[in-house]
């Protein structure tokens, strides 16, 4: 149709966010063909920007194999920011200096434009949308709870008096567990930094969205849902916008070519006999904390497949490949060599998560990789390294019960070879009685989030209800 009417989703070119983003607009897909749908994506690298991450060079390779019906922009360079204090204030400034190519993108488009669906980070694209009268939805990739978590804080900002969060024992947000201090994220521990105030920035913006479309599901984080619901004592000063939540939303193609050799050997294993490591894109570890888990592994006398790479040494930079013969200590491989394998490069992790064989998943807590755990009833050491992950691991292990915690240096991030082969058998070894527990629960949670996106399902009802809400004409004529 000449005039059919589109949508625009914006995006950042991080794995954690462009694949959940893309994934949620095929499932909106899927009730029909009402609106075509485009995607911007944000920090793409080019010669000013290699911040290129290869999971989503790869994903994307997948996506133009499959003919998705989706159309991709580029917008013009940007000038990268010459000084920032993290990642999150990167992004801010990276956001800002889009927004008029952004408008210009816009004003372009030859089909009228239904709605923007912006990831959270990108909100402040709300500006462009309500000069142009556009409504606009927020698609956050993380938890509800760390939405939660952020709407409250930015709601009790006192610029003049912002004051260490390590002077409390626990952060107290209405409606959710306390929150200790040594769990919060990273970027929300020094109250004085840009990334801190940038992302205060975002949490009052929420409330301008039409509505906030989060990747998580009533069974995975039931108080946070009913805080978020109930909004005004969670966050009394703000209007927080309906929530849809609708995952889990996840990526389950298959891509074994480069994994072939890995699958082959998991094939050979007993079932739920091996413990996986692996760290998401951008986590790795140096030569002394890789001998630690070496050490760790070797003692356990567990299966394992081992996923290393090579850190950058850019603050913002993707691992590479890792040397073997660097990172693990002399004769390790030869001695391991009938129970385990160390991978040096980037795997599909569902194939692996997914496979029989695979019963543990010492994991940094990246959302997405939690999801996919929980999707395939792999139960989890927690080791969170980055980013909003210390409070992912105290919901996996404090209130959901699906991963085993362990005693980490925050400061460093170091775990300790005893500390980590405690955890794998603790996880592992069936007279665990904590361990038992967390298989039961993971299990149970696998088969709640599986029912959840099934026709008829809470979550499904939820997308359902978006849908409508968003125009899809065949879903209109379905519900009436």
């Amino acid at each position: 149709m000449a005039n059919k009417p589109c949508m625009y989703f914006f995006t950042f070119y991080a794995a954690g966010h462009l694949m959940s983003m893309i994934e949620f607009a095929k499932r909106l897909s899927s009730f029909g063909n009402s609106f075509s749908i485009n995607f911007v994506v944000l920090m793409e690298p080019d010669e000013r920007n290699q911040l290129g991450s290869p999971l989503c060079s790869s994903y994307l390779q997948s996506l133009q194999a499959q003919n998705t019906p989706f159309q991709f922009h580029r917008l013009p360079s940007v000038e990268p920011p010459t000084s920032y204090d993290g990642i999150p204030e990167l992004v801010g400034f990276y956001v800002r200096s889009y927004l008029p190519h952004i408008k210009a993108q816009l004003l372009a488009s030859p089909s009228p434009i239904s709605a923007l669906v912006l990831d959270v980070c990108a909100s402040d694209v709300i500006d462009v949308a309500n000069e142009l009268n556009i409504p606009s939805y927020l698609y956050h990739t993380s938890t509800a709870t760390y939405l939660a978590l952020v709407c409250h804080l930015s709601c009790q900002e006192d610029e003049n008096n912002l004051k260490d969060f390590s002077e409390a024992e626990n952060i107290n947000v209405p409606g959710l567990i306390p929150i200790p201090s040594t769990c919060l994220p990273n970027d929300l521990l020094n109250r004085n930094s840009g990334s801190y105030k940038w992302i205060m920035h975002v949490g009052r913006r929420s409330n301008e969205a039409k509505a906030v479309v989060v990747n998580s599901n009533i069974y995975l984080e039931k108080t946070s849902m009913k805080a978020l619901a109930e909004g005004t004592p969670l966050a009394p000063d703000m209007t927080i916008p309906n929530i849809y939540p609708i995952g889990p939303v996840i990526s389950l193609g298959k891509n074994k070519s480069k994994e072939q050799e890995c699958l082959k050997w998991l094939d050979r294993q007993p079932m739920k006999s091996v413990v996986f490591l692996c760290f998401g894109s951008m986590g790795a570890f140096n030569v002394s904390q890789s001998r630690q888990i070496a050490i760790a592994l070797e003692q356990s006398r567990h299966r394992f497949l081992w996923v290393i790479r090579k850190p950058s040494n850019e603050l913002v930079g993707y691992p590479s490949d890792g040397n073997l013969d660097e990172l693990l200590p002399g004769g390790f491989i030869e001695r391991t060599k009938e129970r385990g394998l160390v991978w040096p490069s980037l795997v599909q992790q569902t194939d692996i998560l997914s496979h029989e064989a695979i019963g543990g998943f010492v994991t940094h807590c990246g959302w997405n990789s939690c999801l996919e755990s929980l999707w395939f009833g792999v139960p989890m050491v927690a080791w969170p390294i980055y980013s909003e992950q210390h409070l992912n691991a105290f919901q996996l292990v404090n209130e959901m019960h699906v991963a085993i915690a362990m005693e980490i240096d925050r400061k460093e991030g170091f775990v300790s070879a005893k500390e980590l082969e405690r955890a794998i058998k603790c996880l592992m070894d069936e007279g665990s009685e904590e361990g038992r527990s967390v298989r039961k629960k993971t299990e149970e949670i696998k088969l709640a989030c599986r029912k959840a996106v099934e026709v008829g399902g809470v979550s499904y009802v939820h997308l359902e209800n978006l849908a409508i809400e968003l125009g899809w004409k065949e879903v209109h004529s379905q519900s009436t």
